[in-house]
């Protein structure tokens, strides 16, 4: 169903947000999203004729699950963890709650596109030595107020054991509806400054468990993300980085130079 929505929208020119954990994000569906592909004087033989008059309007196709509670947090811990110097090796962790999303998770084919995208959190950080296991259960008493515990081994010093552990309860509903409304205000706010869609994609990582499509690459780290963020605010909003404009300004890098730096800036 996922797909059909979201092709729906890029023929009515309305960017789509996938907040859950299907595949919905193709290479397929991204190039239904591409501009230059809905071209309003597209020949008859293409495919899209049998779909006119569909809108070029500028769109986005974004998202692999919200990353709102437990999968945040975690990314958010294993930063702390490094930034002590520590080296996280085992991350156990495990929910339960009784909403629909959870009943959607009875079913094998649904629950193996869920743990997909909540096992692969880590994967751009590429840590062959980082075990990684997630478990989750229907509990139909408990509702939306999802339980999760996670336990986080790490070595220290002379590899010396460290363990922390999170317990967290929270109404799995009011994490993910400020997210919503963030991707709704984002959209509109890159649609309305022609933000590429690799740019979005990358700007809005943040609210999504695995950087995938345009954002394939960010480092899953909340804080890198914010920052992925803020470059693309500053380069929507004309203003580049001051280091650059100071150098430049000063004669101490030529234009060939700045415009070589504020590339590197975006990848």
């Amino acid at each position: 169903p996922s797909m059909l929505y979201a092709a729906a929208a890029a023929l009515e020119g309305c960017s789509f947000v996938n907040g859950g954990s299907q595949n919905t994000l193709s290479a397929a569906m991204t190039s239904l999203f591409e501009q230059s592909y809905r071209q309003p004087d597209a020949p008859s033989t293409s495919a899209l004729s049998k779909f006119a008059p569909y809108s070029s309007c500028p769109a986005y196709c974004l998202g692999t699950d919200f990353k709102a509670g437990q999968t945040k947090f975690k990314t958010a811990a294993v930063e702390y963890l490094r930034a002590l110097g520590l080296s996280p090796r085992v991350i156990a962790s495990s929910n339960h709650l009784g909403n629909n999303d959870m009943l959607n998770l009875t079913q094998k084919k649904t629950l193996d596109a869920k743990m997909r995208v909540k096992s692969d959190i880590f994967g751009p950080w590429q840590e062959d030595d980082l075990d990684h296991k997630v478990s989750v259960m229907y509990t139909p008493y408990i509702g939306d107020e999802k339980r999760d515990y996670v336990e986080y081994t790490s070595f220290g010093f002379l590899s010396s054991p460290h363990t922390m552990v999170t317990y967290t309860r929270c109404m799995d509903s009011i994490l993910c509806v400020p997210l919503m409304v963030d991707a709704a205000i984002w959209c509109d706010y890159f649609v309305n400054r022609n933000v590429s869609p690799t740019d979005a994609a990358r700007a809005t990582a943040y609210l999504f468990k695995v950087p995938e499509g345009g954002a394939k690459g960010v480092d899953p780290g909340f804080f890198y993300q914010m920052k992925e963020l803020e470059k693309v605010m500053q380069k929507a909003s004309g203003k580049e980085d001051d280091v650059i404009a100071m150098g430049l300004s000063k004669g101490i890098i030529s234009e060939e130079q700045a415009n070589a730096l504020r590339a590197l800036s975006t990848m």
